[in-house]
Formats: structure tokens, C-alpha cells, sequence
């Protein structure tokens, strides 16, 4: 059985499965996974995604585009609340 795609696993809200494909290799996958991630919304796909901002290996392009999804994860998240002005 073949592992399954990051669609099916943000349909089932896989967030374990998801941060799987953020070790890989491509990066289009990696791309992919940080989207489900910041889709999902999930503490543990937020923790994931930061640990490749802070991580020392992590090539420039992923990193920029974690940044990028935390940045509008937070604004999309700050939109939602009514308490904040």
C-alpha cells in the first residue's frame, strides 16, 4: 500500500501524517504540506512549521514559504476573532 497524498490526509485531518512530507526532498511537496498545515490550523502543524523556520538545514525557499503561511495563518486567524480591534 502506498503512503497516501496530502490531499487525503488534510480531508482526514492528518496533521501527523502531513508533517511527514515536510522532511521531503521536493520542494513543491514541502510547499504542499505547509499549505494543508496552515489550513488544518492544528497546534501541532503551527509547531512543525516553525521548526522549519528555525531550523538550521532548512533550505532558504522552504523557509520563506513557511514564514509566509505562519504570516497569513495569524492574519486569517486575528480576522476571525470579534474581540480584537
Amino acid at each position: 500500500m502506498g503512503r497516501k497524498s496530502i490531499a487525503q490526509l488534510e480531508r482526514e485531518r492528518d496533521v501527523e501524517g502531513i508533517i511527514e512530507f515536510l522532511s521531503d526532498d521536493d520542494d513543491k511537496v514541502v510547499f504542499q504540506a505547509i499549505e494543508a498545515l496552515t489550513r488544518i490550523g492544528d497546534n501541532r502543524g503551527i509547531e512543525a512549521i516553525m521548526a522549519l523556520v528555525a531550523g538550521a538545514s532548512t533550505r532558504d525557499i522552504v523557509r520563506a514559504k513557511a514564514w509566509l503561511a505562519l504570516d497569513v495563518g495569524l492574519a486569517r486567524e486575528a480576522k476571525k476573532r470579534t474581540d480584537w480591534t
